[in-house]
């Protein structure tokens, strides 16, 4: 059975951001380190991130958030973006990957309790992300970034919080 902590101290974060270092390229292709570093800067600093782990106590998934835009130095606390999460194959198949959704939905909801938007990111040739996000929200734009394009889904914080609730 898979447990979620969120990270409170330096030794949670050191496994987040071990585990995120390891698997950046498989969440997107080519992101250097310093991206990777800058981002868990970015959720510790504004926003929260949580480790999955097995019963061995091994770390197999990590998640997290921002509140605001990094491009409006996060002062849209209405808005919550979901972080660049990723699961071991073997997680995500089962509901482990819907049971993070959940904690990242109470965690938003405990940190921000103004939230109206939930942003969803993701590599526009992930085909996983983009049919589970297409699921939950809709489509607001696309971008171009030294990696390929992103997509960028919304829906609302309490659809979002709705559709994960679905499946406890």
């Amino acid at each position: 059975m898979a447990k979620f902590e969120i990270c409170s101290g330096r030794p949670d974060w050191a496994k987040f951001t071990d585990f995120y270092l390891e698997h950046r390229e498989r969440i997107i292709p080519g992101y250097p380190v310093i991206s990777a570093l800058a981002d868990v800067k970015n959720y510790a600093l504004h926003g929260r991130g949580a480790i999955l782990t097995d019963a061995a106590g091994r770390t197999v998934g990590i998640g997290g958030f921002v509140l605001g835009l990094s491009e409006h130095r996060f002062d849209r606390k209405d808005i919550a973006v979901l972080a660049n999460a990723y699961f071991l194959e073997e997680y995500r198949g089962n509901r482990t990957f819907v049971r993070g959704l959940q904690a990242l939905s109470e965690q938003i909801r405990d940190a921000g309790p103004k939230v109206k938007e939930i942003r969803l990111p993701t590599a526009a040739n992930n085909a996983y992300t983009n049919r589970l996000y297409g699921k939950i929200a809709s489509r607001i734009h696309s971008y171009d970034t030294p990696y390929g394009p992103f997509h960028v889904y919304s829906t609302t914080y309490d659809a979002f919080a709705g559709y994960c609730g679905r499946f406890r």
